[in-house]
């Protein structure tokens, strides 16, 4: 069973989170659910919440393959022939 809730904002506010929530694949709905689920999961407001931008995604993967890369215990694959079993196992 669900209910309705109703909330008053800004207009501008209200569309400009519609917006955002809409790039990361969300409702309105969704999002407050999510939301609310998540401060009565940790017992606290989760206030770590954004959209990474493109410039920030690239520079964590190349973070990452450096780490990679300098780390001499990182599995390896040198037979192309079996490297979609390596990547996928």
């Amino acid at each position: 069973m669900t209910t309705s809730l109703t909330i008053r904002m800004d207009d501008a506010l209200k569309t400009e989170a519609e917006e955002f929530f809409e790039e990361v694949g969300l409702t309105m709905t969704t999002a407050i659910t999510c939301f609310i689920k998540k401060c009565l999961d940790v017992g606290e407001i989760p206030f770590k919440i954004g959209k990474a931008s493109a410039r920030t995604r690239v520079k964590a993967a190349m973070r990452e393959a450096e780490e990679v890369l300098n780390d001499p215990n990182a599995p390896t694959c040198t037979d192309p022939d079996k490297l979609e079993e390596f990547l996928f196992s």
